[in-house]
């Protein structure tokens, strides 16, 4: 028992200065001092190479920084090392699904709803994985599930009714959607998205009137989901249809002169 007991003592002090060193980086990374932060989880992986929050902590930070090959290489360490670890199997899942790697997004997504099944943003990703694959049924249920997590006033639950009627205004699902969105907009009415798409099923409707008064409406809100272009687009097509032809022609120059944006 006393050598037990040394070897567990022995084994905290060597890894005591790993430790101290990820929560320097967790620190600097909840004051958004990314740079610093990832010099500090660098130390705690060079002390402790098999640190598995730390390769988590290091995926954070390159998914802040857009290096999705970081991020996927470090997670597929840390989940291989903590595989009962949800927040991990989380990211997993959304950097494969960033990176368009659906089939592998599935597999780490549900292995996080398995380990967390409270987890909205679990079942909001997906739900658009499922999308992605064409299953629409297992898409429905899982947008459904992260309504009901979400909180029915928060910005949380608007972007998960907007991303849910978007897919069904693709599918043609009209007055499902349109639902959807007045829910959105009634958790958040200065939601640029809801606006937008409120606007686009108004002028799929003929009242291109009222799909003018959103897109407007939407223009003077921000968001990183919906781009001036597709604003001005929408704008074009409302006012050529009510006879508003300078206005048509003013927000069709606009959108001409606007680059397509690129995607992943």
């Amino acid at each position: 028992m006393k050598l037990f007991l040394a070897l567990m003592f022995y084994l905290v002090a060597q890894d005591a200065p790993a430790v101290t060193a990820y929560q320097k980086a967790q620190a600097l990374f909840q004051q958004q001092q990314l740079q610093p932060a990832l010099a500090a989880v660098e130390e705690a992986l060079k002390l402790q190479p098999d640190y598995a929050a730390a390769l988590t902590l290091k995926a954070r930070l390159a998914l802040a920084a857009e290096r999705y090959d970081v991020a996927l290489a470090c997670l597929t360490r840390a989940a291989a090392l903590a595989p009962d670890d949800a927040a991990t199997q989380f990211l997993l899942g959304f950097t494969r699904y960033v990176e368009n790697d659906f089939k592998h997004a599935l597999t780490a997504l549900e292995r996080a709803r398995q380990l967390r099944p409270g987890d909205a943003r679990t079942h909001f990703y997906l739900a658009l994985t499922y999308e992605a694959l064409a299953q629409t049924a297992e898409a429905r249920a899982a947008y459904e599930q992260a309504l009901k997590l979400e909180a029915p006033t928060s910005a949380a639950f608007a972007d998960t009714a907007v991303a849910y009627a978007r897919w069904l205004f693709t599918l043609g699902q009209l007055t499902e959607s349109e639902k959807l969105i007045d829910r959105a907009l009634q958790a958040e009415s200065d939601s640029r998205d809801a606006h937008y798409e409120k606007g686009r099923l108004l002028f799929e409707r003929h009242d291109y009137a009222a799909a003018a008064q959103h897109g407007e409406r939407a223009l003077t809100l921000s968001s990183v989901g919906t781009t001036d272009r597709q604003i001005h687009f929408l704008l074009a097509k409302a006012y050529a249809k009510t006879g508003q032809n300078e206005l048509a022609a003013a927000h069709l120059a606009k959108f001409r002169a606007l680059p397509a944006p690129l995607r992943r």
